[in-house]
């Protein structure tokens, strides 16, 4: 724990002793200029790459016979175009990149481009590849484009690949990608896989689970759904190669877009921050210090969304509880990590901020982290003086507790409440009867009669069809209060 941070929390419990608690005023939160240093020198090293040479006639007459080459059903002649296209090197780059998205061209000569750019392996040839994965409308050519990726062993195309997972809309060329991003060491095409082999028609079905089952075997899991377990909580077992310079300023340059205005562009930020691998973790807390309170805030956001991906983020999030501005989203990563050294820091400001935004975090973090010995000041959280939403976390932390049984009576009030959050209510209430459900044979059917109002997945319930499912609910909750108060 960091020096202020364990300062403050002794004055804290000390003042939790006398008869009037004072709070104490929080040390300074130091602030300094933190991306724009780290920007500055990835530009300069960018600068520092030579200008690329505009291609020669002897190249064009090079490029344009290994493209020729390349279509030809001798698998010698391929061969030989491939090394061809190698020779001609990144003055060619332009060349090919004109044949692969060029919409007039056969889909052959499309094909033998991504296959020249991929045996090429420069930045300017992986841009065009990544370029084309991101923007061309033939599903095929995508795939092909992923499939070259994966081989040109640049690893500063991976938050590209990442955030083309948040768009692509084809099975086949998602398990290219997520093949490309485990060439690299990275997991997040995990999710796509799973989503595909377990909905898409035909030969992406397919595909999705031959390349789970290939990628597990590679990390030594015996399966898909072992590894990702592994993966999101961070299984340090993992392997996890170092970046590259290029990989490391590309994350640099992710984390500036934290502070854009476009909230798209932020969005896109966050979905790739999240979910590259253990290395960027320290450039996040890094960047909680920086003077942009947006880009503070934001990746605050990303760090609690990793989840226990951000386990060595503890001390600095820690630390960050002394920021008003990050102390909400420091509670909350720290509830969504799950590390239980985080409680003796989150349970006295529950207790003792003024801060309702802070208080609603720390309770519910409290609830994620198990945390038994908040019960008391849970409980205390609850009284009618407090504010609803304050009373709902604590609710819900004493739901995840093992106690919902005390404030069942108190969420069915929230599920018809015009001043409630009637969904968190829902939610929590939810919780509460699935954990009872081993209890008796009663129990278990009021989780099943729960469960199958459920909505149908993809659908878009009407405002009559959410009011009569939690109309049904709320029914069932009070079957199960009324069964637990005559036990």
């Amino acid at each position: 724990m960091k020096r202020g941070v364990a300062a403050a929390l002794a004055g804290v419990l000390a003042a939790c002793g006398a008869e009037t608690a004072q709070p104490l005023p929080k040390p300074t939160y130091a602030l300094r200029a933190v991306v724009a240093p780290a920007l500055a020198e990835a530009d300069a090293r960018a600068r520092a790459v030579a200008a690329p040479t505009p291609p020669s006639d002897d190249v064009r007459e090079a490029a344009e016979a290994a493209l020729s080459a390349l279509e030809s059903p001798d698998a010698r002649m391929r061969g030989l175009a491939l090394e061809d296209a190698r020779a001609a090197g990144d003055p060619a780059v332009p060349l090919f990149a004109a044949a692969l998205t060029d919409p007039a061209a056969t889909p052959g000569r499309r094909a033998a481009a991504a296959q020249a750019l991929g045996q090429v392996k420069t930045a300017r040839a992986v841009d065009a590849l990544a370029t084309c994965l991101e923007t061309d409308r033939e599903p095929w050519l995508r795939a092909n484009c992923a499939w070259q990726l994966a081989e040109s062993g640049r690893d500063e195309v991976v938050p590209r690949l990442v955030l083309r997972l948040k768009y692509e809309t084809d099975g086949a060329t998602v398990a290219w990608i997520a093949y490309a991003l485990a060439k690299y060491g990275n997991l997040a095409g995990l999710e796509g896989l799973r989503v595909v082999a377990a909905t898409g028609a035909g030969g992406a079905g397919a595909e999705a689970q031959d390349r789970l089952a290939t990628i597990a075997l590679e990390q030594g899991f015996q399966d898909g759904k072992a590894l990702y377990a592994a993966w999101w909580n961070g299984d340090p077992a993992l392997k996890q190669p170092e970046p590259g310079a290029e990989l490391r300023d590309a994350g640099w340059r992710w984390i500036a877009r934290l502070s854009e205005p476009d909230l798209r562009k932020v969005d896109d930020a966050r979905f790739i921050l999240t979910r590259l691998d253990a290395w960027i973790v320290p450039l996040l807390c890094e960047a909680l210090h920086d003077e942009n309170v947006y880009t503070r805030v934001h990746a605050v956001q990303v760090l609690e969304r990793r989840g226990p991906r951000a386990r060595s983020a503890v001390p600095a999030l820690l630390e960050a509880l002394n920021d008003p501005r990050l102390a909400p989203g420091a509670a909350a990563a720290l509830g969504a990590i799950g590390d239980k050294t985080a409680i003796d820091a989150l349970e006295p400001l529950l207790r003792q901020s003024r801060d309702v935004e802070l208080r609603v975090a720390c309770a519910r973090a409290l609830g994620r982290l198990k945390a038994t010995t908040a019960l008391p000041t849970l409980r205390a959280a609850l009284v009618a003086t407090e504010p609803i939403d304050l009373r709902q976390a604590a609710a819900r932390a004493l739901v995840d507790l093992g106690e919902g049984g005390e404030v069942a009576g108190f969420l069915l009030e929230c599920l018809t409440s015009p001043t409630a959050d009637v969904g968190d209510a829902e939610l929590a209430l939810g919780r509460w009867i699935v954990a009872r459900a081993p209890l008796s044979p009663a129990d278990a059917e009021r989780r099943d009669r729960w469960s199958a109002l459920e909505p149908v997945p993809n659908s878009v319930p009407t405002a009559d069809d959410v009011a009569r499912r939690r109309s049904a609910r709320g029914e069932i909750a009070r079957a199960a209060s009324a069964a637990l108060r005559s036990e």
